[in-house]
């Protein structure tokens, strides 16, 4: 099939997708595609092209060699996930657990992921549940368990400052608020949620939240600000809802890249991770791609791979609403037959 539809030139070891993931175990020897500048690669066109089969092609050629993660934007299912809690979850935070999840059963080069950033995050949001009470917050806390926690690989524990953080903070929450009956996000479980994380990090973990979560808007380099704000903001709705979406997405980011810049990633580990967005128009999808291009285009750098595909006949113009248009750079094209990938 990928040979049909001309493929194939793309799939290759030495092809496009291949210099963007890089995942040979000799990937050292070879420079990747792009550098730290990494773009957006955005795979578009009318229906029946082949975007999703060649979407599919590269997690089924790639995904044993080096992390790659495959979602569908247009499923219902995270909008399913998110309905029983609207004030702890979103489609969004759904979908951002999903992939984070699947990372952290990765079992090829470097081993599994932790996400203690994400979940920081997640855990303040968290306090928005229905029923504001101790045992609900920390119920929600619980979905997000494997996140901050590695597993063991070849014999060796996590061995990093993030270890441990979870069963600390729900023990904390519960022992400071007792059976306590509070409303939907209480002051108080907010500053037990905060207290409990603290006390159980140590002067690495909480530089990592100072420079993650003290750079949210208005925090002032503060995290216990920061979280707080950003539990508002998810509570809120609209456009702030959105700010705090993007930013949970950044945070994700950052774990990958701490994943790999650590001495034993950098030892180990090969490669970039990809995340694949099919039907990256949907509203999902969009919103998602307008985060990592924001970052990016502000000087945030990972090198997480993105690649989404759209069913749209403008490339992608549909992403540039509201930029102002001496930001906008023109759309570069590239098609198979070229040889090789644009400057």
């Amino acid at each position: 099939m990928c040979e049909d539809l001309g493929f194939e030139e793309l799939l290759s070891d030495e092809g496009f997708f291949a210099s963007l993931l890089g995942p040979s175990l000799s990937a050292g020897d070879r420079k990747l595609l792009y550098g730290p500048d990494l773009p957006v690669v955005l795979l578009t066109g009318g229906p029946g092209m082949g975007k999703r089969r060649l979407l599919r092609a590269v997690h089924d050629r790639f995904a044993t060699k080096v992390p790659v993660i495959y979602l569908d934007c247009a499923s219902p299912v995270y909008a399913d996930r998110a309905a029983p809690e609207p004030d702890a979850r979103s489609a969004a935070t759904e979908a951002l657990v999903e992939a984070a999840q699947r990372l952290c059963t990765w079992q090829g080069p470097g081993g599994s992921f932790t996400f203690p950033r994400l979940f920081t995050g997640l855990a303040m949001i968290a306090t928005g549940v229905a029923d504001g009470s101790p045992n609900a917050v920390a119920t929600e806390i619980q979905r997000y368990e494997r996140l901050p926690q590695r597993q063991r690989l070849r014999g060796l524990g996590a061995g990093d400052f993030w270890r441990g953080v979870l069963g600390g903070i729900i023990q904390n929450l519960l022992t400071a608020l007792g059976g306590q009956l509070l409303g939907p996000y209480p002051a108080a479980v907010a500053n037990a949620l905060l207290d409990a994380l603290f006390a159980r990090l140590g002067p690495r973990g909480m530089a990592e939240l100072e420079r993650i979560y003290g750079a949210y808007p208005a925090a002032g380099g503060q995290p216990g600000d920061g979280l707080r704000n950003l539990a508002a903001d998810f509570k809120a709705g609209g456009e702030a809802r959105e700010l705090a979406e993007s930013f949970l997405f950044r945070a994700l980011r950052e774990d990958l890249e701490a994943a790999y810049a650590s001495a034993v990633g950098w030892l180990s580990r090969v490669g970039r991770t990809g995340l694949l967005l099919d039907h990256a128009e949907s509203p999902l999808g969009e919103q998602l791609l307008r985060a990592v291009l924001t970052d990016r285009r502000g000087g945030q750098r990972d090198r997480v791979v993105i690649v989404g595909t759209a069913r749209r006949d403008d490339g992608g113009a549909f992403l540039h609403d509201g930029v102002p248009p001496r930001q906008v750079a023109p759309t570069m094209e590239f098609h198979p037959s070229d040889g090789g990938p644009p400057d």
